[in-house]
């Protein structure tokens, strides 16, 4: 793959008003080459089916749209950022995030009264009530404020399929969300061969390194990248971290999802949360970091961090759920440590 290619984007050859077979690359392959989003994307959700979900289309279109509404609502802070989710969950802390929802939609193309209620479902801690409103309703509802969140005005659903699916049932589905979410639907994956009422595709991207955990491995079954700056909205721990780092002021300084290149030739990954000038690496990890394979490539890039100057710190899931005030006394500790030293390089 040459410099231009990755430059513009397995995504900006593909249509955002139809649905279209991909292949060529993988979901894994694509999935990482968007962490984080490249400012050209849309913004690009993963749905991974399972063989057993798609019995039929009405089903299979629930469980799409139900998805795509929770993580509008976890991405609330994001698409309304003038309201603070975290001061309270009392009635009049709802009633003012509906408030402060329903005047930003009189502004743009949000619907005021479903973008009032899922600030209210935000925070509340709650699943939006379903029934409020059509599915039509969420589905484009959702759609536009995930969106909103990632600072795009387009969105765009890569489905994935496995063999076993019954290609139509998916298919009618496909084509209900793009019409009715109006978002674009790409499908991909050894299931979606059969779909040949679409046009097929031929995208490319960077091949994983063996390892290496995407999007797709930590979050089922809607997937997507995080905004560059911001704690992954799919993540409790690192909202969790966020918080409790946020009321400190010795934290300031630091980043939240940030790609890191350790020389021209290098790959670039992406670190959950960096200090850059102290040269501090704080990550996050999840059950999957256990396996076998994801441990090894954790210390290969830890050893290739290390070399470089930085001091990386480690944390479980449960450890920052479980104990956050620890985890923020042993980072406070080494951010203070590289600062009374000077230039850590």
């Amino acid at each position: 793959m040459t410099p231009n290619d990755v430059a513009a984007g397995w995504w900006s050859g593909l249509p955002m008003d139809r649905v279209v077979r991909v292949h060529g690359a993988t979901e894994r392959e694509l999935a990482d080459s968007v962490n984080p989003l490249p400012t050209a994307a849309p913004a690009i959700v993963f749905f991974a089916l399972e063989p057993t979900s798609a019995k039929r289309t009405v089903d299979l279109v629930d469980a799409v749209v139900d998805e795509l509404e929770n993580a509008a609502t976890d991405s609330a802070e994001l698409w309304l950022p003038e309201f603070d989710l975290q001061a309270g969950t009392s009635t009049l802390d709802r009633r003012a995030a509906r408030t402060t929802a329903v005047r930003l939609a009189a502004d743009t193309v949000h619907f005021g009264p479903y973008v009032g209620a899922l600030a209210d479902a935000a925070v509340a801690g709650r699943s939006p009530r379903r029934a409020a409103f059509t599915v039509e309703t969420r589905a484009a509802g959702s759609a536009r404020l995930l969106a909103a969140a990632q600072r795009r005005s387009e969105a765009a659903l890569v489905l994935v399929v496995p063999p076993g699916v019954d290609a139509g049932v998916t298919a009618t589905a496909a084509e209900w969300l793009c019409t009715h979410a109006g978002m674009a639907v790409w499908v991909i994956g050894d299931g979606a061969s059969g779909m040949d009422r679409f046009p097929s595709t031929s995208v490319r991207a960077p091949a994983v390194p063996t390892g290496v955990s995407t999007v797709l491995d930590r979050f089922r079954p809607l997937s997507y990248p995080p905004i560059a700056g911001h704690p992954h909205p799919a993540s409790d721990p690192e909202k969790r971290l966020y918080r409790a780092l946020d009321v400190h002021e010795w934290a300031t300084g630091r980043e939240h999802n940030r790609s890191i290149r350790l020389g021209e030739l290098s790959r670039p990954f992406t670190v959950d949360v960096l200090w850059r000038t102290e040269r501090v690496v704080v990550e996050i990890d999840g059950t999957e970091h256990r396996a076998p394979e994801r441990f090894a490539e954790d210390r290969v890039r830890d050893n290739q961090l290390q070399t470089d100057g930085y001091m990386v710190l480690r944390f479980t899931n449960a450890q920052v759920m479980d104990d956050p005030h620890r985890a923020v006394a042993t980072i406070r500790e080494a951010v203070s440590r590289r600062r009374s030293k000077g230039d850590p390089r």
